[in-house]
């Protein structure tokens, strides 16, 4: 590039009010614009760095606060493949945080035409509102999904979150092997207690039994409330003799006291239903069979589903 051409390039790059610099095959600075120099003050930097004409770029973009060593083993490769005419351009979004506030960059890298070869134009833009905006929408499209999936009286998973876990939870078990087990549970009774008590009561009983679940199960099985006082569980055994420690620990019979000290109890009627993943079937069917069982539980304790 001649120094005409470079005076002019220079002139242009310094009309700009985004952090340029270019850089040479060699990854050393050439040339940067004012808002590098900027920049490079406000946050005090050495005064080497400040103008870095021949200063290696990544160690230079450290000094300044522009990315840390993370951000140059990041950048490298793509500016490199860039300057060897491997591609034409190359981005990378990076964060820049200050101790009072997030700050997010993206560096834009274009190829030029240089004296030797070709040349890195290196543009740091500040991308900061953008990216908050897209991490607060993650976070709310997150918050909706999940109460999508979330009984909201219990704070357990609902009948999809049931379905969309279940089939992962099945392929992982097709995968590691094991066994699937499914626990249906269904409360006896539970009509007279919000007829004698009150549907505060029923929504108590609701909220005790989902805690007793997630007390009694581990925090990888699936816990799901799939109707008024319906629940499945979905857990994952190494064989299906291990069928029989779930059962043991399960109570199906609870005493509760109301707040004006009425005592009453809670039944549950269980069904349980156990698959190899790796054979023919599918989740639905094994749900379906233990339901199958839990009627017939209760049919064989007289009771009546309520």
């Amino acid at each position: 590039m001649a120094d005409t051409q470079r005076n002019q390039f220079n002139t242009i790059l310094n009309a700009i009010p985004d952090v340029m610099v270019l850089v040479d095959s060699e990854l050393k600075i050439i040339s940067v614009n004012a808002a590098w120099g900027q920049w490079a003050r406000q946050n005090q930097s050495a005064e080497e760095f400040v103008k870095p004409v021949g200063v290696p770029y990544l160690h230079a973009c450290a000094q300044v606060g522009l990315g840390d060593e993370k951000t140059g083993n990041d950048l490298e490769p793509g500016l490199r493949e860039v300057l060897n005419g491997t591609r034409d351009a190359f981005e990378l979004e990076y964060p820049c945080h200050k101790p009072s506030e997030p700050r997010y960059y993206l560096v834009r890298v274009s190829a030029i035409p240089a004296e030797n070869g070709r040349a890195a134009l290196c543009t740091h833009l500040d991308v900061t509102r953008r990216k908050l905006a897209e991490m607060e929408l993650h976070r709310e499209t997150r918050k909706l999904r999940e109460q999508s999936l979330t009984d909201p009286l219990t704070g357990l998973r609902n009948r999809r979150a049931l379905e969309l876990l279940g089939r992962q939870y099945w392929a992982n078990a097709q995968r590691r092997g094991g066994v699937l087990a499914v626990v249906y549970i269904d409360l006896d009774d539970f009509k007279p207690i919000n007829d004698n008590f009150g549907h505060q009561e029923g929504d108590r009983v609701l909220t005790y039994i989902a805690d007793y679940l997630q007390k009694t199960f581990r925090e990888s099985d699936v816990i799901a409330r799939v109707g008024g006082d319906e629940f499945v569980v979905l857990a994952w055994m190494a064989q299906a003799e291990d069928l029989g420690k779930i059962q043991a620990r399960l109570v199906n019979r609870h005493r509760l006291t109301t707040n004006a000290g009425d005592v009453y109890e809670v039944g549950m009627s269980i069904g349980y239903a156990v698959h190899d993943p790796k054979l023919e079937g599918d989740l639905l069917n094994l749900i379906q069979r233990a339901d199958t069982a839990m009627y017939e539980h209760k049919r064989s304790r007289g009771r009546k589903k309520s």
